[in-house]
């Protein structure tokens, strides 16, 4: 059974102030030391530990070897009685789910393409050390005060064997990441037909080609040099 923490508790040099989420694989806490500095502490489930304990510790691993302020910084680990698991440097800002969901957002183009420009940044740095993340979803990015982009939670992150974790990956989910954004521009009426998002959604045909292509439907890029000439491209049209 595993133990949640209460604000309060002391988790070596940090205090928890409140829980930020969980999910399968554990459990997500808000923690600040005595100089107000935060971070992230992970406690990982117990049941998850027995059966999947290997797996667990790619975030770990991955995270240690990463160097960019665009990812969260690995700080230490911890282990008592009750639980083990890791400290993250907690990254200033709002996920971008929050943005849309709770706020109501909308971006423009422009903003887009910028957001699809730093991330493209982001997996560049990834690829450097023969990594993808796998999961770059709206919750999982995260914008900073000054408008800069953050990668979080790499639990599902792994070390690129071009058999199963390959650069498609990442590209894919930069794909669908960019259309949900063009969505937050779309209204959707109740009584409309379902139908495929490149149909939906006003698009030119150089963006549907350029979202399409991401996704791997009708062929794919073959570098990651040629994703960003081809954003730069749609990004002077605008």
């Amino acid at each position: 059974m595993d133990r949640y923490y209460k604000p309060g508790t002391q988790i070596k040099d940090f205090t928890i102030t409140k829980i930020l989420g969980q999910g399968r694989y554990g459990i997500a806490y808000l923690g600040e030391n005595r100089y107000g500095k935060k971070c992230v502490i992970k406690q990982l489930k117990k049941n998850m530990l027995r059966t999947t304990r290997n797996k667990l510790f790619y975030e770990q691993d991955i995270l240690k070897s990463l160097h960019s302020s665009s990812i969260p910084k690995f700080m230490g680990t911890f282990k008592n009685r009750d639980a083990e698991g890791y400290i993250l440097e907690y990254i200033d800002g709002t996920p971008l789910d929050v943005l849309v969901r709770k706020k109501g957002y909308r971006f423009s183009r422009k903003e887009i393409y910028n957001i699809g420009s730093q991330l493209l940044r982001i997996i560049e740095t990834l690829q450097a050390s023969q990594i993808v993340h796998r999961d770059i979803r709206l919750p999982n990015v995260i914008m900073r005060p000054n408008g800069k982009l953050a990668l979080i939670d790499f639990g599902l992150a792994r070390y690129i064997d071009d058999e199963k974790y390959t650069v498609n990956d990442d590209y894919w989910y930069l794909g669908d990441f960019l259309i949900r954004l063009y969505y937050t521009s779309y209204f959707i009426e109740s009584d409309s037909p379902s139908v495929p998002w490149y149909y939906e959604l006003s698009l030119t045909r150089e963006e549907r080609y350029f979202l399409k292509k991401l996704l791997g439907i009708n062929g794919s890029f073959e570098s990651l040099s040629d994703i960003k000439a081809n954003l730069k491209e749609l990004k002077s049209m605008t």
